[in-house]
């Protein structure tokens, strides 16, 4: 298994077993994982950052003992260039992480390009509410933040749908719970993230939260 150096933002935090496959993510952790039948040496992995892309990656790495790049829209292309002959040459399957997929990501080699061209793409798709709630739900509860029951359907129907915004609610969140050390309601959350801008629709009222 080997893995090329990675820029700053590669984290490994929680491991691959910390991956929650969703409605968003589920065709494309299949297809990574699929790596014997791809029809070129490499395959795109395209995701949006806090999607849990590299915890993919991670799981590409241990079942397949191939070739990683994140952020490979930042990589120097001529090294992409050698990476994708070496994966054909020698059958270690090359996966390339980034944000966009060719030819939204412009490369300018055309050996590249062309090589690339090739390539299955697995795309994590954006958020859906039940996505977002259960991701809510995971991280809050990986942490060991109580939280009432209602919490995250709440928070999902107001968190902007996307990976980085939930990412930013959870941290909030799970650092109040450590600083209260209390279970978290609706009621307090609501006002914990209203007094940094990070809900919308906080105004409106939640239902049974006198109970929560």
């Amino acid at each position: 298994m080997s893995q090329l150096p990675l820029p700053i933002g590669w984290s490994r935090h929680g491991g691959a077993e910390s991956l929650l496959v969703h409605s968003a993510n589920a065709d494309a952790l299949a297809l990574v994982r699929d790596w014997q039948l791809w029809p070129s040496p490499c395959t795109l992995l395209i995701g949006a950052r806090r999607s849990g892309r590299s915890l993919i990656g991670e799981v590409f790495l241990r079942e397949s003992g191939g070739l990683l790049v994140d952020d490979a829209d930042q990589a120097a292309e001529e090294q992409l260039f050698h990476l994708w002959n070496d994966a054909r040459d020698t059958g270690r399957p090359l996966l390339l992480i980034a944000e966009q997929a060719p030819p939204v990501w412009s490369i300018a080699l055309p050996d590249l390009r062309t090589r690339l061209a090739t390539a299955a793409i697995a795309r994590i798709l954006p958020p859906d509410e039940a996505v977002s709630a259960a991701l809510l739900t995971h991280g809050l509860e990986r942490a060991g933040s109580a939280f009432a029951p209602d919490l995250p359907d709440f928070l999902a129907r107001r968190t902007e749908r996307c990976y980085a915004a939930i990412d930013a609610v959870l941290a909030e969140l799970n650092a109040l719970s450590l600083a209260r050390g209390q279970k978290l309601s609706v009621a307090l959350a609501r006002q914990a993230l209203r007094n940094n801008a990070m809900l919308d629709g906080v105004d409106e009222p939640a239902p049974h939260e006198g109970n929560n």
